[in-house]
């Protein structure tokens, strides 16, 4: 008898039960979440259609990804790395260590600078994105106001590579202009209408507390900002003001605890109505400054 043909691979059920299992030993900080996430990967269904297909075996293809990814997820590797993508404002976007992980906290700048384009911007803005590493701003915004300009700098070429890819993969290659820059260097002379930012603004002596899937595994200049977390934040706040049309908006995200510093370096820098935004769990998290 060939017993290779007996062979049986697990179940989606008791699949999910052994990844959650080893997740949880490695110390994951939300095993059964990663466990759905990187099933629902091999399937290609949703984390909800999981739960309905709970008595279906996988296949030997199957069983292999699962474990491989597995082993990656175990040694904390963000879940996004292992599968290679994420999601950003409803946008499939490639993923991997070239940049920084979109996250939620970002999705709140791209809306709050949507808002006011359509509320109180021109009718064509002309908008850059600085530091813009999967490109996730620069593209959730050309989606959301199809008639502006939208050019998108980092001074990484890697990250702008997978920019460019992710431009591509939307079918978006033609609504962006992307360029290696150090901050607004290369917009020479030239003015603009909005300024985003998501620049690095953890504060070096935090490094060593991050959790191992930022800390081991993320881009370490995407993150890191200096002493006090604002070394990138105030060179770009200082060269914003004159790269601003009259009436122009400069939109930064900050970390928790940077909101007065980051308001003073503002208005230092001659930017009125300034304001503080905090983040649905009642943390600092956006500054916006305007151009007089």
């Amino acid at each position: 008898m060939n017993t290779a043909l007996d062979i049986s691979y697990p179940s989606l059920r008791t699949a999910l039960e052994e990844t959650e299992r080893t997740l949880a030993a490695a110390s994951s900080a939300e095993p059964r979440a990663v466990a759905e996430w990187l099933l629902a990967a091999v399937l290609d269904c949703s984390r909800m259609e999981l739960h309905v297909r709970v008595e279906e075996k996988l296949t030997e293809s199957q069983y292999a990804r699962l474990l491989a990814y597995r082993e990656r997820a175990a040694r904390r590797e963000p879940v996004q790395y292992v599968l290679g993508e994420t999601e950003f404002m409803g946008l499939r976007l490639g993923c991997d260590r070239r940049a920084l992980i979109p996250r939620p906290e970002t999705e709140l700048l791209a809306e709050m600078v949507t808002d006011d384009a359509r509320v109180s911007g021109p009718a064509r803005p002309v908008i850059v994105d600085v530091g813009t590493g999967t490109g996730c701003l620069a593209l959730a915004l050309a989606v959301a106001l199809p008639q502006a300009t939208v050019t998108a700098l980092d001074i990484d070429e890697d990250a702008l590579a997978l920019a460019r890819e992710n431009a591509a993969r939307l079918g978006l290659q033609d609504r962006l202009v992307f360029r290696r820059s150090d901050l607004l260097e290369a917009l020479g002379g030239d003015t603009v209408d909005l300024i985003v930012a998501n620049l690095p603004y953890v504060a070096s002596d935090d490094w060593p507390q991050l959790p191992p899937e930022v800390r081991d595994y993320e881009p370490r200049g995407a993150l890191d900002g200096g002493p006090r977390g604002l070394a990138v934040l105030e060179r770009l706040i200082v060269r914003a003001l004159p790269a601003l049309r009259p009436g122009g908006r400069l939109y930064l995200e900050i970390g928790a605890d940077q909101g007065a510093p980051v308001r003073a370096l503002l208005e230092d820098a001659g930017f009125d109505a300034v304001t503080i935004h905090r983040d649905w769990t009642g943390r600092e998290r956006i500054a916006r400054g305007t151009r007089p």
